[in-house]
């Protein structure tokens, strides 16, 4: 028959093998998700760098660009007035 002390001793030792067995697994998801973290990092500062290019590009765009509507002239709007 078991002694209790050789129970409670193999109990022990299932339950410490079980902490190790969920630590290792713990650190390989954790540097599995690490990795794609970094991968997402470098993505989107690429994506921020050039979102960030092409607004700098379109301001510069919109300040150079010359606008395409013309006024009347002074005759023009007194001839309008009379009429």
């Amino acid at each position: 028959m078991l002694n209790f002390n050789t129970l409670i001793s193999g109990a022990t030792l299932a339950f410490i093998g079980w902490i190790a067995f969920s630590v290792v697994e713990l650190k390989t998801e954790t540097a599995v998700i690490s990795v794609k973290v970094d991968q997402n990092h470098k993505l989107l500062a690429e994506l921020w760098d050039y979102y960030l290019q092409e607004r700098v590009n379109a301001d510069i765009a919109w300040t150079t660009r010359k606008p395409n509507f013309q006024t009347a002239t002074k005759e023009k709007v007194e001839q309008e007035a009379k009429s």
